[in-house]
């Protein structure tokens, strides 16, 4: 128990002397180089629109859907309760791309799937965790809700043939 807590103790003041260093280095390029060492963010440039257009993707049995939602709105897909919260693109003059605030529950638990921000041009940098189901976001929209296709399946036919007999 004694030698656990020693190497606590040890852990701690390590982790106390590297916050100490990184103050010591923030304040020493503050004395040199002033304020602007620390770029200024900007103003924030996107903005607020309707609502989204997400896809959904059934592992299991291959079924791609898509779908829209306005901002504000709860839909079902599958098994999924989706609520679109925010959805934001960037301003004109910069790469277009949708942003959507999403909260994602699984109707047979309690806790939520997932709850944050997608982006539609990097679907992996922050994915729902679901043994069955993908849902991504395509795009943003503003004004009416698009018409959309609707997809059965894209997926390619499963049927399987039976392998052919050696003789």
């Amino acid at each position: 128990m004694r030698k656990a807590l020693i190497t606590l103790a040890i852990s701690l003041m390590a982790t106390t002397a590297t916050a100490q260093v990184e103050q010591d280095i923030l304040e020493d390029l503050l004395r040199d180089f002033g304020d602007d060492v620390i770029p200024d963010r900007g103003e924030i440039t996107s903005r607020v629109v309707d609502g989204a257009v997400l896809r959904g993707l059934d592992t299991l049995n291959g079924t791609v859907s898509i779908f829209a939602v306005p901002v504000g709105q709860t839909v079902d897909y599958e098994r999924l309760t989706i609520d679109l919260e925010a959805c934001r693109i960037p301003a004109e003059g910069e790469k277009p791309d949708g942003y959507a605030f999403l909260h994602i529950q699984d109707q047979r638990e309690d806790a939520p799937q997932f709850s944050g921000w997608m982006i539609a041009s990097s679907p992996a940098l922050n994915a729902l965790d679901h043994p069955r189901y993908d849902i991504w976001v395509d795009r943003c929209y503003e004004g009416e809700m698009p018409e959309l296709p609707t997809l059965e399946r894209v997926s390619a036919d499963r049927t399987l043939q039976p392998a052919p007999q050696d003789q």
